[in-house]
């Protein structure tokens, strides 16, 4: 006898059309009979294959139309609600937008129980990914303990940045348990680490990223060659070779962490930001010319 059917728990997805495509296949796979037209049938949708649009991304879900599907794929009511923020989150057009609907991710997912501690990032770690230096100056805590020479701390960062500036951060730093002061005064970093989904698309994040690769941009002209190491190569690839490159890309950047945990001499801090970007969209075999 084969075994059950596991499907796919919404909880663990930041993605509804990844959740959505993966849901369908296991229903496919458990029910023959079951297809895109069925569902969508019984989610009050007139085109059969409007779901299939979804799925790909070429077409979206109202609220009201989320709201159908959900009850259709027989969710619960904190499962409806978490499905929803979903849609709105990945479907959000501007920032403003997508920080609003993050904010109802999390408030679904914290009302479910279902959230693991790297998923549920407070409004203190949103924060602290939001500017480049606030993790730079946990770095250097954690290798050199301070007993608050702010002025000394901030001169050391890339661009300088004041005591005032630093002393903020550390108080933000210590709100989220990421840094604390020792019995003798001293100040350093706590083992707890922000940790985040590989990609959630939250604004903080991604300002983030923006200013390491905005500091990346600065580094060619502000420092020395043989301090830095920026490289870059232009590929053609398939969908499914650039999976496998992001798998790799994830695997190297744990080995190199492993690497920074091992090194009994680290006295300096480093953003090592990898990007891989399309410069062109997908060409079809119909627009080819072959």
């Amino acid at each position: 006898m084969a075994p059950p059917a596991v499907f796919p728990s919404v909880w663990e997805y930041t993605d509804y059309r990844l959740w959505l495509r993966e849901t369908f296949q296991v229903r496919k796979a458990v029910h023959t009979w079951y297809s895109y037209g069925v569902l969508a049938q019984r989610a009050g949708f007139k085109a059969r294959d409007f779901l299939l649009r979804v799925m790909r991304g070429d077409r979206g879900l109202s609220l009201e139309g989320a709201t159908r599907l959900a009850t259709a794929l027989d969710l619960s009511r904190k499962e409806l609600d978490y499905f929803v923020a979903l849609v709105q989150y990945n479907q959000a057009k501007s920032d403003e937008e997508r920080e609003q609907a993050w904010g109802q991710v999390q408030h679904a997912l914290a009302k479910s129980r279902n959230a693991s501690q790297p998923r549920l990032l407070t409004d203190v770690h949103r924060e602290v990914l939001s500017q480049w230096h606030h993790l730079a100056i946990r770095s250097l805590l954690e290798m050199f303990p301070d007993t608050g020479n702010w002025e000394a701390l901030g001169k050391r960062l890339h661009p300088p940045q004041s005591a005032s500036v630093v002393r903020k951060s550390v108080k933000l730093l210590e709100r989220g348990g990421l840094v604390e002061q020792s019995p003798d005064g001293l100040w350093k970093a706590t083992s707890r680490a922000v940790t985040t989904p590989a990609e959630v698309g939250h604004p903080a994040i991604r300002n983030f990223h923006r200013d390491c690769l905005a500091l990346a941009g600065n580094s060619l002209e502000e420092i020395a060659p043989d301090q830095r190491n920026v490289s870059g190569v232009t590929l053609g690839i398939s969908e499914r070779t650039y999976r496998l490159v992001c798998d790799r890309l994830t695997e190297l950047r744990a080995e190199i962490a492993r690497l920074a945990d091992a090194d009994p001499d680290a006295d300096r801090v480093y953003q090592m930001t990898l990007a891989l970007f399309p410069l062109t969209s997908p060409v079809r075999p119909q627009d080819s010319g072959s």
